[in-house]
C-alpha cells in the first residue's frame, strides 16, 4: 500500500483511455487499488472534486494528478479541503493528446513544421486508425493492440518535452 492514495484527472475520452491501458498493463508507478475510488476521474474543477471526492475521511492524503493540455488551467480547491492533497501535478499533452498519434506515424516534424489544424483534426484528417478520434472504445483499442509503441511514444514525447511532467513520469522504470 502507498503512503498516498493517487487520484488522476483526465481532460477527455483519448486520455482516460490511454490511462485505463497503462492501468491494464501494470505499466505505471501505481495500480488501480491506489487510486481514490478506484476510477479515473472526469471533474477538472477543483472545487467540484472537493465536494464529490474529499468530503470524506481519508487515512493517507491525496496526491492528483491531472493530464491536460493546457498550462494555465488553475485547480482551486477550497481552503478546508487542502490539508487532504499532498501535491497537485499537471501532467500536459501539448498541443492535444491526439499528438501522441502523430508521433506514431512518425509525422511529428511535418506537423509542427506545417500551418495545421489541432492535432485531433489532423488525425482524422490524415490517418484511418480510428473510426472516432475522440472516443474512448477506439481509443482504448488502438492503444491497447499497440502497448509496446505507446510506451516509446509517451517517452519520446516527454523528450520534446523535457522541463514538463507527461504522462511518461507516471511509467514505471
Amino acid at each position: 500500500m502507498s503512503n498516498e492514495l493517487i487520484a488522476i484527472i483526465t481532460e477527455g475520452n483519448t486520455e482516460r483511455a490511454i490511462i485505463d491501458v497503462l492501468l491494464a498493463h501494470d505499466a505505471l508507478k501505481f495500480n488501480r487499488q491506489d487510486m481514490l475510488q478506484e476510477e479515473i476521474i472526469r471533474c477538472r474543477n477543483g472545487k467540484r472534486f472537493a465536494s464529490q471526492f474529499l468530503d470524506k475521511s481519508f487515512d493517507r492524503k491525496i496526491r492528483v494528478y491531472r493530464i491536460l493540455d493546457s498550462r494555465a488551467e488553475n485547480f482551486n480547491v477550497p481552503k478546508a479541503y487542502e490539508r487532504k492533497i499532498s501535491e497537485v501535478i499537471n501532467l500536459t499533452t501539448r498541443p492535444e493528446i491526439e499528438i501522441l498519434f502523430i508521433l506514431y506515424h512518425h509525422d511529428y516534424q511535418r506537423y509542427t513544421n506545417g500551418n495545421f489544424a489541432k492535432p485531433s483534426i489532423y488525425v482524422k484528417d490524415n490517418y484511418n486508425d480510428l473510426n472516432k478520434v475522440k472516443s474512448y472504445q477506439d481509443n482504448f483499442d488502438f492503444w491497447d493492440q499497440n502497448f509496446d509503441m505507446l510506451i516509446s511514444i509517451l517517452k519520446q514525447y516527454k523528450s520534446y518535452h523535457p522541463n514538463d511532467e507527461t504522462i511518461a513520469d507516471l511509467l514505471k522504470d
